[in-house]
């Protein structure tokens, strides 16, 4: 196929079948003609428009599986004859496309077919009529919509909707319409929108209490931090003062705003070692602390290589315990750092992916009995009750396993990588994977992907192909939101020399997890240091090796420390502390919002009748609803008030208009709304070829 868009291939199935995977083949190498983006269409018919999946391959020869969309919104599955697979984008830049093997996998049991193509049919016939419901209230063919209601038992939205639509399109009852707003507000009907507002981030230094001799952490980078957020406590551990390596433990009060410190020395209480670009996790139902990994000078070490030691500190009894002194010799990883791990409590599990082994080839290349060790670390799973470390995943290719159209194993291979962020959303039994990099590997790695803990199977998820995402690499701190299914991104400072450009680029993103929707809600790309010294008590500068944690219960980010990474000062590291809190839209400004959209759609009709009384409910009903100090709404406002001005050339009965602006206005309330309770977005004549 040629790159020239639109291309797209047809597989016809033999039967009609409900497809659940798409399994890819590739080349034996990586190649050019690889699909970077693609879709696939699924239905009964060739021309179908049911979008199955949106995703891309990796460029190398592994095997991909991915998960089609097979269910509609009323939980029927989607009987599929004809498959359309439309490549976006291939790897090579103006390369053509090519598909080296396809499979499809799922169900073609003809009784459960048979069984969904009628439910199937009959959802397209629902939505028909609810469309053509849409288009005879449009049009005031009242006689036929209630006809067709009578006689179909189908309704064409919420009954709430319905008593909204009377109230504006029927009644004219702007104040009843004010009314249903804030009730809907009230209700929850509108709680999905104010999920998907845009936010506004707010930057303070963490007002710490004194404390006796005013004891807080030192400046360090590389250290460790994790938060419990049911008691309110932040933990940090070790890191790299520019000198040595540490290994104090202290823990941070959120209720009093204190640090105290657990321990200078915790090696000395029986703790690991001091260490940097280690990793910490907690378990917030026991009240434990897990420690894993460090940063090590391999090429100066004389003697055997040190051993991947694992450390677990009980918070309550204050007690350190070593619980093995080489979790490789478990069969767990062998010593690594720029790792990630997570602990499912549920489960009573951690997890451990990627990072870069300290005894590495790359790292011991005088070495030969170490020239075959793999550079980063694979993908594992520590049991806390057994005692027992499981590789998921070594950093190799791994065979999938199809049997009986069922998944057996995982049907991926995910790519190591180091500086990345690994999260767990205990709730979808999920585990995000994003960012990070891999030097001296000639693919890239999959930016951004989820692992599912109980089925094992992975699935990539596609970044934008615009400048709508977050930078990738080193510098990059990721936490979620398991209530509002949100992952948040901050991105740093940038250690890519050959992008000197881009070196600086604070930023935080917001992804949402059900939209499949990235958006930036806080950018800071200004490189003078001068700049940044006058912003020192404001928001914090650019820095790598720091650490964020998220305050589940109060909604809150904290950071600390790091490196600013200023060539003339190598050994200087930061000691300041963030908290970043992200302000949403509340109930009393959405119904703002909603009253003041309605206002103006009721100025439009006065202004038809009277112009006097419409220039007085501007300067008072809608003017008391706009902030005056927000350019943007006083220039909106000022639009609003020329239109008195402006001469519309109409006589006569304006009642058609005045039903038009009701229908439009009732179409922008129906925004706020879930799809579920709303009319059809799409509208009947735009179905009729021409």
């Amino acid at each position: 196929m040629s790159n020239s868009p639109p291309q797209y291939l047809i597989l016809k199935l033999q039967n009609t079948s409900i497809v659940k995977y798409i399994k890819f083949g590739k080349y034996e190498r990586p190649h050019v003609c690889n699909l970077k983006r693609f879709k696939v269409y699924g239905g009964l018919g060739e021309d179908t428009k049911i979008e199955l999946l949106y995703s891309g391959l990796n460029n190398n020869s592994d095997l991909e599986i991915f998960n089609l969309r097979h269910t509609l919104d009323n939980d029927s599955m989607i009987p599929v004859r004809y498959i359309r697979l439309e490549p976006l984008e291939s790897w090579g830049s103006n390369f053509n496309y090519s598909l080296w093997y396809v499979e499809l996998l799922g169900i073609d049991d003809s009784h459960i077919i048979s069984s969904e193509i009628t439910r199937f049919y009959q959802l397209r016939e629902e939505t028909l009529i609810r469309l053509c419901l849409k288009h005879f209230r449009q049009k005031h063919y009242d006689l036929a919509a209630n006809v067709l209601l009578q006689n179909s038992h189908i309704t064409l939205e919420h009954p709430f909707l319905s008593q909204l639509y009377d109230t504006i399109v029927k009644q004219g009852n702007y104040e009843m319409a004010e009314t249903l707003m804030d009730q809907a507000i009230n209700d929850g009907f509108l709680e999905g929108f104010m999920k998907s507002q845009s936010f506004k981030p707010i930057w303070n230094l963490v007002k710490e209490h004194d404390n006796p001799g005013k004891r807080r952490p030192c400046m360090r980078g590389g250290h460790q931090m994790c938060i419990d957020s049911a008691d309110g406590m932040i933990y940090l551990l070790g890191g790299w003062d520019g000198h040595k390596d540490l290994s104090d433990l202290w823990c941070f009060t959120i209720a009093t705003s204190t640090w105290r410190c657990i321990s200078i020395n915790v090696e000395e209480h029986g703790g690991p070692s001091p260490r940097s670009c280690h990793k910490i996790c907690i378990d917030m139902d026991r009240k434990q602390i897990f420690v894993l990994g460090r940063f090590y000078e391999v090429q100066s070490f004389i003697g055997d290589y040190p051993q991947s030691d694992f450390y677990v500190y009980d918070i309550e009894q204050s007690q350190w315990t070593l619980i093995c002194a080489d979790t490789n010799i478990m069969g767990g990883p062998k010593l690594l750092f720029d790792h990630q791990m997570v602990m499912d409590s549920i489960s009573s599990t951690i997890y451990v992916f990627g990072g870069r082994v300290v005894a590495s080839s790359t790292r011991c290349s005088s070495d030969e009995t170490h020239k075959n060790n793999p550079d980063f670390s694979g993908f594992y799973k520590y049991h806390v009750p057994t005692n027992t470390w499981t590789c998921i995943l070594p950093d190799t290719f791994h065979e999938i396993k199809v049997q009986d159209g069922l998944l057996t194993h995982n049907p991926q291979t995910v790519a190591s990588r180091g500086g990345h962020s690994i999260l767990l959303h205990s709730k979808m039994r999920r585990i995000y994977i994003f960012g990070g990099q891999r030097q001296r590997w000639a693919q890239k790695c999959p930016e951004f992907l989820w692992y599912d803990i109980e089925t094992g199977v992975t699935q990539s998820m596609p970044m934008p192909s615009t400048v709508d995402k977050p930078p990738m690499g080193y510098t990059q701190r990721a936490t979620i939101d398991m209530d509002h299914d949100e992952i948040y991104v901050l991105s740093s400072l940038s250690k890519d020399k050959d992008r000197r450009e881009d070196k600086v680029q604070n930023a935080f993103w917001v992804y949402f997890i059900k939209q499949n929707k990235w958006i930036c809600i806080y950018k800071n790309h200004n490189s003078d240091e001068q700049y940044w010294n006058r912003m020192q008590h404001l928001e914090p500068c650019p820095r790598f090796a720091y650490q964020l944690v998220y305050d589940q219960k109060n909604k809150t980010h904290y950071l600390f420390g790091g490196n600013p990474g200023r060539p003339d000062a190598q050994n200087l590291r930061l000691d300041d502390f963030w908290e970043l809190k992200v302000y949403r839209c509340t109930n009393t400004e959405l119904s703002s919002q909603c009253k003041l959209l309605i206002r103006k759609f009721k100025f439009q009709e006065i202004k038809k009748k009277d112009k006097v009384a419409a220039m007085q409910f501007l300067q008072t009903s809608v003017s008391e609803l706009i902030d005056h100090s927000d350019i943007e709404q006083t220039r909106e406002f000022q639009g609003t008030a020329a239109l008195l001005f402006k001469d519309d050339n109409q006589t006569g009965d304006f009642s058609e208009q005045i039903h038009k602006w009701r229908c439009s206005l009732f179409d922008k309330l129906c925004e706020f709304f879930p799809n579920s309770m709303v009319q059809p977005k799409d509208n009947l004549v735009d179905l009729i070829p021409l």
